[in-house]
């Protein structure tokens, strides 16, 4: 769960005093948080196995671990937030490669697992704000639930449970892979 620190925050400002820290950027407002608990990690690692397995054999971009930071602009404000895994398109990274700070580069793909303390307002209000920032695809991933939520750009949700497959489509149009083998 995250608490918010009373002082608003430009992006280079946050940058500057957070870079490396369990903290995100919500509209200029800064949000710590705690570490993750065991099952979200494990659910993350699968997910990230999963991603890199099919990502090995194709040259189709980048995958990003958790932590990483990217700046997002939307019309009520800059953020920089951190999913748990991400994905951007090899053809969107620039030829010197991925910057050492946070990355003003729109991932293609997210993934945010649930935490046993995320509400599910601000699970849907994440979602909105990665797609309102130009993401293409969030998975919404809860191992509580055991189900998926796949948000597309136009911010319609479809929930899969364990009996469904997960498609990368548009942005991995040939992933698949069955909801059940993300939980252990």
């Amino acid at each position: 769960m995250s608490h918010a620190v009373q002082e608003q925050l430009s992006v280079a400002e946050f940058e500057r005093r957070y870079l490396g820290k369990r903290a995100e950027l919500w509209r200029g407002e800064v949000r710590e948080y705690m570490p993750t608990g065991a099952r979200h990690g494990q659910t993350t690692a699968r997910i990230n196995v999963r991603l890199g397995a099919y990502l090995m054999g194709a040259d189709e971009g980048e995958l990003l671990a958790a932590e990483t930071g990217f700046v997002i602009r939307t019309p009520a404000g800059e953020s920089v937030l951190a999913p748990d895994v991400a994905f951007i398109r090899r053809e969107r990274i620039p030829e010197g490669g991925l910057p050492s700070g946070f990355c003003p580069i729109v991932p293609d793909l997210v993934v945010e697992v649930v935490s046993p303390s995320d509400t599910e307002r601000a699970v849907h209000d994440k979602a909105r704000e990665w797609l309102a920032g130009g993401v293409q695809v969030v998975w919404v991933v809860d191992p509580q639930q055991r189900t998926v939520t796949v948000w597309d750009s136009h911010g319609q949700a479809q929930t899969l449970t364990e009996r469904d497959t997960l498609y990368g489509a548009p942005v991995l149009p040939n992933l698949q892979i069955p909801v059940r083998e993300l939980f252990g």
